[in-house]
Order: structure tokens, then C-alpha cells, then sequence
């Protein structure tokens, strides 16, 4: 219980500094220093890793039950290549979507919703395609969330 309260908190951190950053942005004086930053990249990393914070919360397992039921239902209803079009594809495409948004363009609010569901949507990439996403997501959102949780003072 104590890990979910410390994933948690690391996960309020990176959503607070994720709204700090997107409201600073708007102020007159810090828009130059944060569009020369570009900061709306790091709100998106830091808005995912929130979203993959709260999956490891037990309303984030509660949720990833619904999603891999929903799975389940569709691969066993109408065809395991039927269930793969309802649930992979989506994701594959979130995942393709945000990294085209983070590497290419500038950030948007797409962007940003697209950060929030990516962590619950990659678990639904079947095969050796999904593990690597998966193992991908899982670097970089531990690497920011350790040190968003030890600029905070939490870990």
C-alpha cells in the first residue's frame, strides 16, 4: 500500500508540475522562456507518466481489468483477429500519434489527451510489437518519475 501512496504521489507531482508548466505558458512574461524551453514536450511526458502512475493505483488496476475484459470479450466473440482491430490497432495508433506529435510538431492539447490514455491503452498491443512499446513507456515514465519524485522530496 505504501508503494501505491508513494506511485501516486510521484504521479500528482508529475500531473501538478505538467499544469504549472501548461498555465505558465500563458502568462505574458514566461511564455518566451517557456516556448524557448519547450516545455509543452515536457508536459506531455510529464501528463503520461501522471496517467501511468494511476494505473498502478487500484483504480488503475480496476480500469486495466475493464480494458483487458473488453479484450477478452472481443477475441472471444468475434475472433482473435477482430479483438486485435478493437483494441490493438487503437493503440498502436495513440502510440504512433504521440511520438509523431512529440518528435515532428508542435504540442497540442491532442498531444496532451493522447499522453493521459497512452499507459492504459499499451497494454492492449499484443505480441513481441506490444512488449516493446510497453518496455519503452516503462523506461522513460520511470526515468521521469523518479526524478519529478526527487525534485519533490517523495522518494
Amino acid at each position: 500500500m505504501i508503494e501505491t501512496a508513494v506511485t501516486a504521489a510521484a504521479g500528482g507531482a508529475c500531473a501538478g508540475s505538467a499544469a504549472l508548466l501548461y498555465y505558465a505558458e500563458k502568462l505574458p512574461g514566461l511564455a518566451k522562456v517557456t516556448n524557448k524551453l519547450h516545455t509543452d514536450r515536457a508536459q506531455a511526458l510529464l501528463l503520461a507518466t501522471a496517467s501511468a502512475a494511476m494505473v498502478a493505483t487500484p483504480a488503475g488496476a480496476w480500469w486495466n481489468e475493464n480494458v483487458n475484459a473488453l479484450n477478452t470479450w472481443a477475441t472471444s466473440s468475434v475472433g482473435e483477429w477482430t479483438g486485435l482491430i478493437i483494441t490493438g490497432f487503437p493503440a498502436l495508433f495513440v502510440t504512433f500519434m504521440f511520438a509523431n506529435d512529440l518528435v515532428t510538431r508542435r504540442v497540442e492539447h491532442r498531444t496532451l489527451a493522447l499522453g493521459a490514455v497512452l499507459p492504459v491503452l499499451a497494454s492492449t498491443i499484443p505480441g513481441p510489437i506490444g512488449e516493446g512499446v510497453q518496455g519503452v513507456l516503462a523506461w522513460v515514465i520511470t526515468k521521469i518519475g523518479t526524478l519529478v519524485a526527487g525534485a519533490f522530496g517523495i522518494v
